[in-house]
């Protein structure tokens, strides 16, 4: 049973065992990071794409159906370290780090 722990505990954390970090100026960049410190450690990005995601926010009760939309603000910033380090791709919600993703050696 004690060997199914370590498993299991996996499984039921899946936003914990897939997320990522980023390793820039000796300090780690990781989800929760702020955009203006990820410039601070890791520079400006190679490129970036802004995106403007507009989300239909409803609420009903039994009197009244309320409806409205909300603007999230979205960039994603691709970093091209070199040669000897994989590209990355790092999502911003609203000035905030949500996802980093490693794009391997050439952007694939």
């Amino acid at each position: 049973m004690k060997s199914w722990l370590p498993l299991l505990v996996l499984i039921c954390t899946p936003a914990l065992a897939f997320s990522q970090s980023l390793r820039c100026a000796g300090q780690i960049v990781n989800e929760g990071t702020t955009s203006q410190e990820l410039a601070r450690l890791c520079g400006e990005p190679a490129q970036v794409e802004h995106k403007t995601i507009y989300n239909d926010v409803s609420a009903n009760t039994s009197r009244v159906r309320a409806s409205s939309t909300t603007e999230i603000h979205v960039e994603m910033w691709i970093y091209n370290f070199g040669p000897n380090r994989l590209m990355q791709r790092i999502w911003i919600q609203d000035g905030v780090v949500t996802q980093i993703e490693s794009m391997g050696r050439y952007g694939h």
